[in-house]
């Protein structure tokens, strides 16, 4: 018999306890603009989704854009303005957000569609899935107006549960309107932790350009596969987390604490990466569980 059936079927045994455990759960993911950019990357992904729902996991995609909305600034003449990691967002910049992530979000929705017939569809801040309120930024004693930046408020559980009763795959952008009735632009991250936590799912994964956590950055045998939440808050303090990780590890690090299971950070640059984290016992990024 020839080795690389053998193998083949191997993975297809160890795959079946996870589609068994993971049926009709809900896994919410952060899909990034840097990895949306790479065509090959993209597919992948998406076929990946596709997959997972025709094994009955339901899913919530929140879709990223951020080097998308930096390009569309540069060309009216602009710089994007951040403070504390945060877009500084005018009425304009505002329009820009809004115009890229729907863009994408009806991308994703339509090629799901059309490639792999997915029952999809997209979640619009219209229907008030998610409720907003702006930020009122306070670095030192200074109170700085970012815009039309906001913060999650409250998730409305029962109307995104009906949804995930008539669809397999809902498709988002971090934008919501707010108690004044103004649309605001939320970090994704956030975004995409707070309804994990509400929904009580049970993944939430960030999708990024990045193998996942690694005590030095520059050398991939670094990766850290499983952390506690205890020493994800010990390893920002130290300084071993940093930059664009450490949004991603806190916002993991609340969904825990809030109800969702277990939280992932995979690079989307590895082929079916989706896969291979979620149905394989070893998978290929880093795992962030509760404390023992």
């Amino acid at each position: 018999m020839n080795e690389g059936y053998l193998r083949k079927a191997d993975i297809f045994v160890e795959a079946f306890k996870y589609i068994k455990e993971f049926k009709n759960k809900i896994f919410v993911i952060k899909f990034g603009g840097s990895v949306y950019q790479i065509e090959d990357s993209r597919e992948n992904i998406i076929f990946d989704i596709a997959l997972l729902a025709l094994l009955n996991i339901k899913i919530i995609i929140v879709c990223g854009g951020g080097k998308f909305i930096n390009d569309e600034i540069e060309k009216k003449g602009e710089k994007s303005k951040f403070i504390d990691g945060l877009r500084v967002t005018d009425l304009q910049t505002l329009n820009i957000v809004k115009d890229v992530l729907f863009n994408i979000r009806d991308e994703i929705v339509n090629f799901l569609k059309e490639k792999f017939e997915s029952n999809v569809d997209k979640l619009i801040p219209e229907e008030k899935f998610v409720i907003a309120s702006k930020i009122h930024y306070q670095k030192g004693e200074e109170i700085i107006d970012l815009g039309f930046v906001g913060q999650m408020k409250k998730t409305n559980v029962e109307y995104i549960k009906n949804k995930l009763n008539e669809k397999d795959i809902l498709v988002c952008a971090p934008l919501a309107i707010g108690e004044d009735e103004n649309l605001y632009n939320i970090n994704g991250d956030t975004f995409a932790s707070f309804i994990a936590s509400n929904l009580k799912s049970e993944k939430l994964i960030f999708i990024t350009d990045v193998l996942g956590i690694m005590r030095n950055p520059e050398n991939p045998e670094t990766l850290i596969s499983t952390l506690t939440v205890s020493q994800g808050e010990e390893l920002i303090k130290e300084g071993v987390i940093k930059g664009g990780m450490i949004p991603k590890v806190k916002a993991g690090i609340n969904g825990i604490k809030n109800g969702v299971k277990t939280v992932h950070i995979i690079s989307g640059n590895i082929p079916h990466s989706l896969l291979l984290e979620v149905l394989t016992e070893h998978g290929v990024g880093s795992e962030i569980i509760k404390n023992g």
